[in-house]
């Protein structure tokens, strides 16, 4: 916290790991988390003045600065947008459920079967060209 002419400069800073499943495998995942955060509170605001993003802060109200809920907004917004356990994890199979890395004996359309119609059409084309 540094106190200015104009107010109260406020900065976050921390690091931690967040455990929890992977977003494809469901196995276990550990991403570490940066924290870097500032926040701004104008001095002689007048009391009734109406909120305002630049110059007032929302965890700070009657010089008491709510660091717990700084801190949690802080770890959100820090968060990556998938939690993955490795960055090539495959997921799971979606015939059997089990963890492609683990293996399993399915076998893997190569297609998806909503395109069939245009394989039967192409195969329809390709016998009237040989006509």
């Amino acid at each position: 916290m540094v106190r200015a002419l104009s107010g109260l400069h406020l900065r976050l800073r921390t690091a931690g790991e967040l455990v929890g499943p992977c977003w494809r495998c469901l196995g276990d995942a550990r991403v570490a988390v940066a924290m870097d955060a500032t926040e701004f509170a104008a001095d002689g605001r007048p009391p009734d003045a109406p909120f305002d993003d630049d110059l007032d802060s929302v965890y700070l109200e009657d010089g008491r600065l709510d660091v717990k809920t700084w801190l949690r907004d802080s770890v959100v917004d820090a968060l990556p947008a998938t939690i993955l356990c490795r960055e090539e994890c495959e997921g799971l199979c979606a015939t059997c459920g089990t963890p492609r890395a683990d293996g399993c004996d399915c076998v893997q359309e190569v297609t998806d079967p909503r395109w069939s119609a245009l394989g039967e059409i192409s195969e329809r084309l390709k016998r009237e060209a040989d006509h």
